[in-house]
C-alpha cells in the first residue's frame, strides 16, 4: 500500500512517516515497480505502536530499540523494554493521581470560601 493510505490508516502525516523511516523507527519499505514505497500491514502495526509509545512518553531511542527487536522477532528485548515502560507509566499515573487530588482539594477550598 502507498504512503497516503498508510497515513490515512495511522493518522500520521506523510512527513512524520518519512521521518520515522529516517530515524530508524520503522523499516524502510520495499519499492513497487513504479518506485513508490510499498508498505505492508506489519508496517501499519509498527507505526501505530510507535505513535502510541511516543504519546505515552517513551523516548525515541527506546522506541528505536523496541522496533529493531520487534522486526528481529526478539521477544525478550521487546518484553524488557515494555516492562520498563509500563513501570514508567505506573509512576506517571501515581503522580497524575496526586495532582488530581491536590487540584480537587483546591477547588473544594475555593468553592467553600
Amino acid at each position: 500500500m502507498k504512503i497516503g493510505t498508510v497515513s490515512e490508516q495511522t493518522g500520521l502525516g506523510i512527513h512524520t512517516i518519512r521521518y520515522y523511516e529516517k530515524q530508524g523507527l520503522i523499516k524502510m519499505p520495499e519499492k513497487d515497480d513504479s518506485g513508490h514505497r510499498a508498505y505492508v500491514p506489519r508496517d501499519i502495526e509498527v507505526l501505530n505502536w510507535v505513535s502510541c509509545m511516543k504519546s505515552s512518553g517513551m523516548s525515541l531511542n527506546k522506541i528505536k530499540q523496541y522496533t529493531k527487536a520487534f522486526y528481529a522477532d526478539d521477544s525478550a528485548i521487546c518484553t524488557t523494554l515494555l516492562e520498563e515502560h509500563l513501570e514508567h507509566l505506573f509512576h506517571q499515573k501515581e503522580r497524575t493521581d496526586h495532582f488530581i487530588k491536590v487540584t480537587k482539594s483546591k477547588i473544594i477550598k475555593f468553592k467553600s470560601a
